[in-house]
C-alpha cells in the first residue's frame, strides 16, 4: 500500500470517527444531530482495503469540499459582518475575522487539492486498480 493511500485513509477514518464522537457528544446533551461525515469512515476503511469504489467516493467527499470552500468564501466576502473564527479559546468575529477565515478556507481548499492529486496518481491508481481486480 502506498504511504499517501495510508495517510489519506486515515485522515478520512478520523473525520468519520470524530463526527460519530460529534453526534454522541450532542446526544448526551438531549439534542439530535446529523452529520453526514459519518460516511467518511467506510470511505477510509474502503480506501485502506484498496477498493475503487472508496476512491470515487473520496473523491466525492473531496468535491463537495470544493463545493463548501467555494460557499464559505462567497458568504465571508459578501457578509464579513457574519464572520467568525475561534482560535484556542480566543473568539474573533465581525470583519476582524476575514482574514483568519479566508487563510483557513483557503488552507483548506489547498489540503484537498493535495489529497485530490494524491489519490489519483500514478501509485495510487496502480495500487487500487491491482487491489479489486
Amino acid at each position: 500500500m502506498p504511504k499517501r493511500i495510508l495517510v489519506i485513509g486515515i485522515l478520512f477514518c478520523l473525520g468519520g470517527v470524530l463526527a460519530i464522537w460529534d453526534i454522541i457528544t450532542d446526544l448526551f446533551q438531549s439534542s439530535i444531530s446529523l452529520n453526514f461525515a459519518v460516511f467518511l469512515l467506510p470511505v477510509g476503511m474502503g480506501l485502506l482495503k484498496g477498493k475503487p469504489s472508496s476512491q470515487k467516493w473520496a473523491r466525492f467527499w473531496v468535491i463537495l469540499g470544493y463545493i463548501f470552500c467555494v460557499f464559505m468564501t462567497s458568504f465571508v466576502i459578501v457578509f464579513p459582518e457574519s464572520a467568525s473564527v475561534r482560535l484556542a479559546e480566543h473568539e474573533i468575529r465581525g470583519p476582524e475575522a476575514l482574514p483568519y477565515a479566508l487563510s483557513l478556507i483557503a488552507l483548506l481548499a489547498i489540503s484537498l487539492v493535495v489529497i485530490h492529486k494524491l489519490l489519483y496518481s500514478e501509485k495510487a491508481l496502480a495500487y487500487f486498480n491491482r487491489s479489486y481486480k
